[in-house]
């Protein structure tokens, strides 16, 4: 299910353990439809993509050029057909269509939202894109002095991103702490 010697030589061990571990935390269903926000190189979104299976979709959304080229490459190369790039900023707007994703996820990603002022914004958008029983998972740095991760200030500890969520209409579950630097959430409309 997990590709070990692809995410073990690019992003380390430890972190292959984190993906496991968020993944398993989730509770993804093959044929589900997600969405990969900020999605990156795709540390996440080739993982999800094997889990969704052939009947599932993965939608990985980037700003980088570069990120998404790399993982188009990379989804060409472990041979998944379910992996759709789409180009975006998503504190503008999420080029996806209304009540499409089963999971809206985010690791790293929502701090930077905050800290540009546009939560509410992409919150409004993410509600948008997500069936009525979709479900929001937002990976964070836990607020403490790093690296890595982005500086203090930029953080946003579990208790802000939980008022955050409820003022925008989100209800919020913990859970849990992932790894030394990381905690992870589920939120619902």
């Amino acid at each position: 299910m997990f590709a070990e010697n692809f995410w073990g030589h690019h992003i380390g061990m430890h972190h292959f353990d984190d993906v496991k571990e968020v993944l398993e935390k989730i509770q993804i269903n093959k044929g589900s439809y997600i969405a990969d926000l900020g999605s990156g190189p795709g540390r996440f979104t080739i993982p999800m993509a094997k889990i969704v299976g052939e009947e599932g979709k993965v939608y990985a959304v980037d700003i980088s050029e570069e990120s998404l080229m790399l993982l188009k490459e990379n989804a060409e190369k472990e041979g998944l057909k379910n992996i759709e790039i789409v180009y975006g900023d998503i504190s503008k707007k999420i080029p996806l269509n209304d009540n499409l994703i089963d999971i809206a996820f985010m690791a790293n990603v929502f701090h930077g939202i905050v800290y540009e002022g546009n939560e509410a914004e992409v919150l409004n958008e993410i509600k948008r894109i997500l069936k009525n029983e979709g479900k929001l998972i937002i990976l964070e740095f836990k607020k403490i002095h790093g690296p890595p991760g982005p500086p203090f200030m930029m953080r946003i500890s579990y208790d802000e991103l939980s008022k955050i969520l409820a003022n925008n209409g989100f209800t919020v579950k913990y859970l849990g702490e992932i790894g030394k630097y990381h905690y992870l959430i589920e939120a619902r409309k």
